[in-house]
C-alpha cells in the first residue's frame, strides 16, 4: 500500500478491505444474508484494495483512488484513504435502495479511481433518509432537458424532494497551493458561489410547498459564513429551494430560502446543526 511508503507512522494494523466490510457489518448487527448480498456487488478492483488502522484515528480506512495533482506536486490526503464505514454505508444504500440496473451503473463508477470519491459521496443522502421513505436515484424527467436528478425524495410530509450531489475540490486545492511554506493557514480565498455552480440550470421552477429543489455539497474546508449565505441568496427562489453543506456524519449547515423549510430538511435527513462548515 502507498500507505506504507509515505505515512508508514499512521499504521497500526493492517487487513483486506473485505475483511473490513465483513467485520462493519458483523459489528451493526446484520444477517449472514444481508453480509452476503452487500459482499457480493463489492467490484473485484475495490475489495482487493489494501486496509489499515490509522493510529490518529482509530478508524479502519481502505487505500483506493488517486492523489490532487497540485502544481507540480501530488497531494496525498484521506480522499485517498476513506473510513471503511463510509463505504460501507454506501454500499448498504445502494444494495437496499437502488434498483439492480441502476446499482450496477453506479458500482461501475465506484470502481474507477477517478470517479470513486465523487461516486462514494452520491450515496450520503439516500443513507440519511428513512427507510420508510420512497426514494429514487439518478431520475430522468425531472430536470431541465436531459439532464438526471441524483436524488428524488418521498412524499414526504406532503411533498417532494428534488436533490443533486455536488463535491466540490477546486477550493480546497486553491487553498493548498496559497499555504505553500506558510506558517499560518490564510483565510480560504474563494467564491462561495462556485459551490452552486450549474444548479440552477438543472431544475425548472417549482412551487416549493409542493416540490422542494436543493443541493447537497461535499466540501473538503470552510465556508466564510456570510459571503456562503450571499451567495445561496443570489440563487434562483423559483429553482433552488435549499442547500446542504454535509458529509457522513449527522451535523450540517442547512441553508433555506423560507425559515420553515430549515426544520424539515433536518427532520428528513436526521442531520443536527454544525458549525463545523462556516467560520464567520
Amino acid at each position: 500500500m502507498f500507505i506504507e511508503r509515505i505515512f508508514p507512522e499512521v499504521v497500526a494494523e493492517k487487513g483486506t478491505l473485505r475483511e473490513r466490510l465483513v467485520a462493519e457489518a458483523k459489528a451493526r448487527g446484520l444477517s449472514n444474508e444481508d453480509m452476503k448480498g452487500i459482499i457480493s456487488i463489492v467490484p473485484k478492483v475495490l475489495i482487493d484494495a489494501g486496509a489499515f488502522l490509522d493510529k490518529i484515528s482509530d478508524l479502519w480506512r481502505y487505500e483506493f483512488g488517486v492523489p490532487y495533482d497540485i502544481g507540480k506536486d501530488l497531494f496525498w490526503g484521506t480522499h485517498m484513504w476513506v473510513p471503511v464505514h463510509c463505504l460501507f454505508n454506501a454500499l448498504s444504500c445502494a444494495h437496499s435502495r437502488l434498483p439492480t440496473a441502476t446499482c450496477a451503473d453506479y458500482l461501475k463508477r465506484l470502481a474507477a479511481p477517478r470517479k470513486h470519491q465523487d461516486t462514494l459521496v452520491e450515496m450520503i443522502p439516500g443513507c440519511k433518509v428513512d427507510s420508510s421513505v420512497a426514494v429514487q436515484f439518478e431520475v430522468s424527467g425531472e430536470g431541465i432537458g436531459d439532464r438526471t436528478i441524483d436524488w428524488v425524495i418521498g412524499p414526504y410530509g406532503g411533498r417532494i424532494v428534488l436533490l443533486d450531489v455536488k463535491r466540490r475540490v477546486t477550493d480546497f486545492i486553491d487553498q493548498a497551493e496559497r499555504i505553500g511554506g506558510e506558517p499560518i493557514v490564510p483565510e480560504p480565498n474563494h467564491d462561495p458561489a462556485l459551490l452552486f455552480r450549474s444548479i440552477e440550470e438543472k431544475f425548472e421552477s417549482a412551487d416549493p410547498n409542493l416540490q422542494l429543489q436543493g443541493v447537497w455539497v461535499i466540501t473538503d474546508i470552510q465556508q466564510n459564513e456570510k459571503r456562503l449565505s450571499a451567495a445561496f441568496a443570489a440563487l434562483s427562489s423559483s429553482k433552488v429551494h435549499f442547500a446542504i453543506l454535509g458529509d457522513w456524519n449527522p451535523d450540517a449547515h442547512v441553508l433555506v430560502k423560507w425559515a420553515k423549510d430549515e426544520q424539515y430538511l433536518r427532520d428528513l435527513f436526521h442531520v443536527e446543526k454544525s458549525p463545523r462548515f462556516t467560520f464567520t
